[in-house]
């Protein structure tokens, strides 16, 4: 990675509620290990569905809530010990998928009043560098889809379509508005550098998994496993976290370097992963950390504080401010913008989809 820019056991019908939507006991039965069978829809058992809530006149069915919510249920798996802690995160998950899919349906509406489309070539260019990404034939894109959820590869072509229709609304409507005052940027510039003038760097190493934004759950689970595994053999001597990158690392330009980042601030990498590394001691491994490149391990070498002398310098901070500030506005500009449209949609929530019960209701 280089520089970018800005289940327990406990928990398995809820976990099969969520990411499988199955109802025959043979998947009821699998222990939370991020799945069971990963085929979806099903090939045996019955799938039962029913409608959640209704927005407007558009329902939103018990199957679409179990096959958005299905990419987060391993990730949730793989990082909570406590089944009571892991069942109220996973409850948690249910109320904010379908707060999500209502929000979808609002903007969608709104896309179609204002006219709005997607041509046919932008679909089509789309499949296009998944595949080239993958190194999938359409055949392996149609069978990968249909274990995420989509029935064909004309329900993904009209996803897609979906999704780049509102992301077009949600551009206009909120992108458009976002403002940033300079005076803002200066006042927290001259926060973050203090009375010295300096910033912390850090210079730590990492070891990458990459995981495809169409993986399913399973496989983002086995990721994570595979380099929770990694870090186990490293904090007990086994291997040197050095000796583990040079082996594992998706990242060849850090790979021969035994995953060596060398010295960096703020602004320089993906916000989450320093986010992670910055919250990582000197000395320690983190635990596995998601990124939107996959799985990572960081490892923290030492830290400084560096004197901000040249423009170049101060200008990057600056960029790194101005990118976070307009991230802020957006978000609160969007649900302004979602929240005024509620306001004006008939929107009914039925029962709960999923309780913690032998098999899910509907």
């Amino acid at each position: 990675m280089r520089r970018l820019s800005p289940a327990r056991a406990g928990a398995a019908s809820l976990l099969a509620a969520l990411a499988l939507g199955v109802t025959a006991p043979a998947a009821l039965a699998a222990t939370g290990d991020g799945g069971g069978d990963a085929a979806w829809p099903p090939e045996d058992g019955e799938l039962l569905d029913g409608v959640v809530a209704i927005v407007n006149d558009e329902p939103i069915t018990l199957f679409e809530m179990r096959r958005a919510a299905a990419p987060y249920v391993a990730k949730l798996v793989s990082e909570v010990d406590d089944e009571d802690e892991l069942d109220h995160k996973l409850l948690q998950l249910q109320q904010e998928v379908l707060d999500n899919l209502i929000d979808e349906i609002l903007i969608s509406s709104e896309a179609r009043k204002m006219g709005l489309t997607a041509s046919n070539d932008k679909v089509e260019e789309h499949l296009k560098s998944v595949m080239e990404a993958n190194g999938w034939t359409e055949d392996e894109l149609t069978e990968n889809l249909r274990r995420l959820g989509f029935s064909s590869l004309a329900d993904y072509r009209r996803h897609t379509e979906r999704e780049m229709v509102k992301s077009q609304a949600i551009g206009i409507k909120v992108g458009s508005r976002v403002k940033i005052d300079e005076r803002d940027v200066e006042a927290e510039l001259k926060a973050r550098l203090g009375a010295a003038g300096s910033v912390e760097e850090r210079r730590a190493g990492h070891i990458l998994l990459r995981v495809d934004s169409l993986a399913t759950a399973d496989v983002v689970a086995a990721t994570r496993d595979r380099l929770a595994e990694a870090r186990q053999k490293i904090v007990s001597g086994g291997a040197s976290f050095e000796e583990i990158a040079r082996q594992l690392s998706d990242d060849v330009g850090t790979k021969a370097a035994g995953g060596d980042l060398g010295w960096f601030s703020r602004g320089d990498f993906d916000p989450d992963f320093e986010n992670a590394a910055y919250a990582t001691p000197v000395g320690t491994v983190s635990e596995p950390i998601r990124t939107q490149f996959g799985w990572h391990l960081i490892k923290v070498y030492d830290t400084r504080d560096k004197q901000v002398t040249s423009a170049e310098e101060i200008e990057k901070i600056k960029r790194e401010i101005r990118y976070n500030k307009r991230q802020e506005e957006a978000k609160r500009l969007y649900e302004q913008w979602v929240k005024g449209l509620k306001t004006q949609a008939f929107i009914e929530v039925k029962d709960p989809a999923y309780r913690r019960t032998d098999s899910p209701t509907t």
